[in-house]
């Protein structure tokens, strides 16, 4: 096959030039990291291996927000169950305190479960250790509760339907877990770079509000000592000139929270795991939503267990991505008429996942009006969830197919 010369490799290269484009400039332009590490050397990461400085104004040598000289005398958020103050101080700092948001039994649940389950994987060679901290992934197939706190159920967080309404107010409804995991640092850990969660668009900003919210149930005391998260109170607004995103910064501080606090963050501060200077592990969890057009950090639809998948509510699937619509998470075009609605059967691809743990989901090939007798409906997935499932294929549809078969025949 003989290949135009204008859509050979060689002949692009050369056409291509150094032409410089918007688009391209914009790509490129590094930030918000670029101006942040200009304007606020002080954050620049340490590099592995390298000894930490302390005294030197480095943005991990700091303290909690009442023991600090530049946020001592600011109405920083603190733990409350007002909602009128857990609103303003989320809109205004970008982040609020739930003041008991997990009770006694439910914290103390929690910790010991995450604890156990992160010992075991040290134990086998399976953590997931970095130089920061060990992060459980995948809590949704490790307990039960875990489930439940997806859910936002009272029983596993007393909390969780005013931590909907406030997902709902920065998000909108309709978002989706991006993950759901234990962050636990370990003493002498190596500091986290203060970054965005949502850092994944840049350097598309979204100055109207976030595309990711995190919920952090803080599951022991937590401050300047054991690692207590390092935030930039206001980040969330960038206060940056002439194209930039960000000019000076005032310093971050350590969190400071009692166990049982629910933590609420916008996606847009600037935050990172602070070093536990205490000779003690130091346990969270971390549920990060986003909007449902957004790629999921953990891939739920993979993730959970045929056992959780089988005993899973509806509310569930729908919050970790399982339902389809015409943009997103299609299966040989299954799903192309949903909603996006909780239960809505024209899109739950629940059906496809467990089709698949059988055994029985075969996929589509190519087809041919000649070799139509050698199909096996049956054995196909996606006819079998079509017929099963889709309420769209009735007379109408039957019409509209027959009226198209007859202009093909043409």
């Amino acid at each position: 096959m003989s290949i135009p010369r204008e859509f050979t490799e060689d002949f692009i290269a050369a056409a291509w030039g150094e032409r410089e484009t918007p688009t391209k400039a914009f790509l490129t332009s590094g930030e918000p990291y670029r101006s942040l590490l200009k304007h606020n050397p002080w954050m620049r990461v340490p590099r592995a291996g390298e000894e930490l400085e302390w005294g030197a104004g480095r943005y991990y040598d700091t303290t909690v927000a009442r023991k600090h000289p530049d946020w001592m005398d600011k109405p920083l958020p603190q733990a409350t169950k007002e909602i009128a103050r857990l609103r303003d101080d989320f809109e205004r700092w970008g982040y609020c305190l739930i003041e008991d948001g997990l009770s006694a039994d439910q914290c103390a649940w929690l910790h010991d479960r995450v604890a156990d389950q992160a010992a075991a994987e040290r134990a086998l060679g399976l953590a997931h250790l970095s130089a920061a901290q060990q992060h459980v992934w995948a809590l949704v197939n490790k307990g039960d509760r875990f489930v439940a706190c997806m859910e936002h159920d009272p029983e596993a967080v007393q909390a969780g339907p005013l931590i909907e309404r406030l997902l709902d107010e920065a998000l909108g409804p309709g978002w989706n877990h991006f993950s759901f995991i234990s962050n636990i640092s370990y003493p002498g850990c190596h500091p986290q770079g203060l970054h965005q969660d949502q850092g994944f668009i840049t350097p598309h900003f979204t100055p109207e509000g976030p595309v990711l919210v995190n919920t952090i149930y803080i599951l022991q005391d937590v401050d300047e000592v054991n690692g207590g998260t390092l935030l930039i109170p206001g980040s969330h607004r960038p206060n940056g000139e002439n194209g930039e995103m960000f000019g000076r910064l005032p310093p971050p501080i350590n969190l400071e929270a009692r166990a049982g606090t629910v933590l609420m963050m916008d996606g847009r501060v600037l935050h990172g795991g602070a070093v536990n200077r205490s000779d003690r592990l130091r346990y969270i969890i971390t549920n990060s939503v986003v909007k449902p057009w957004i790629r999921q950090q953990e891939s739920f639809l993979l993730t959970v267990s045929p056992e959780v998948l089988a005993r899973a509510s509806n509310k569930f699937l729908w919050r970790a991505g399982f339902q389809a619509t015409s943009t997103r998470n299609m299966v040989e075009g299954y799903g192309y008429t949903g909603s996006g609605k909780i239960g809505d059967p024209n899109g739950d691809i629940a059906h496809v996942r467990r089709a698949m743990d059988d055994g029985g989901y075969c996929h589509m090939g190519p087809l041919s009006m000649s070799a139509l007798d050698a199909v096996d409906l049956d054995a196909l997935g996606a006819a079998r969830i079509q017929a099963n499932y889709e309420t769209y294929r009735g007379e109408k549809y039957g019409a509209r197919l027959r009226a198209v078969a007859t202009v093909a025949a043409r």
